[in-house]
């Protein structure tokens, strides 16, 4: 009877032992290497952050949202132009008006946007933004796009396109000088008389 109960005991014991919770120490190196595999982060953005309202993307407008699209029928076609009329050419230093600028733009997928940049007869800049929710007629692809611009004025002179940065859905940019704009036949001044 000695060895039966002895035989018992031994088995209640190792019962006990392999019921009893196992210290961390013999999974990992310690308690924080246990919670560390298993923890999860999350972050909550309040509607009064300013980091809900300003990023680096949304602050240059010439900037399409990102897409991770990637392979042979990715987009790499910078946009074009197809015509560029400013209206009027000419405006009256007595009687300012505003300047309506209407591009036709194209691309192989969407455009997304464009600016022009524009230099006063004293070193004055303006800059017009051509939006894709500005698109007069047309499709994405072949669209007409519009911009106004208000020239100051108190300054006679001639106002020069410098520049129009074009940008498709992609992010594919081409940027056209006044005097490439002038080999297609584009105007590039407004005169303030």
């Amino acid at each position: 009877m000695n060895s039966e109960l002895i035989s018992r005991m031994v088995m209640l014991a190792i019962c006990l032992l392999l019921a009893a919770p196992s210290p961390a120490s013999g999974y990992g190196r310690s308690v924080e290497d246990l919670v560390g595999v298993f923890s999860i982060s999350k972050e909550v953005k309040i509607g009064g952050s300013s980091q809900c309202f300003s990023s680096q993307e949304s602050s240059d407008p010439l900037a399409p949202p990102r897409t991770d699209q990637a392979g042979p029928l990715s987009d790499d076609q910078a946009p074009g132009i197809s015509g560029l009329f400013l209206d009027p050419p000419q405006i009256s230093l007595a009687a300012p008006q505003p300047v309506n600028l209407t591009a036709h733009l194209i691309d192989d997928q969407a455009i997304w946007a464009a600016e022009a940049d524009l230099s006063g007869p004293d070193g004055e800049s303006i800059t017009a933004l051509f939006s894709s929710l500005n698109r007069s007629s047309g499709t994405a692809r072949d669209g007409f796009y519009s911009a106004q611009i208000l020239l100051p004025g108190n300054i006679s002179g001639e106002w020069h396109l410098e520049k129009l940065t074009l940008v498709d859905g992609e992010g594919n940019r081409k940027i056209l000088s006044k005097e490439e704009l002038q080999s297609l036949g584009l105007p590039t001044t407004i005169s303030v008389v």
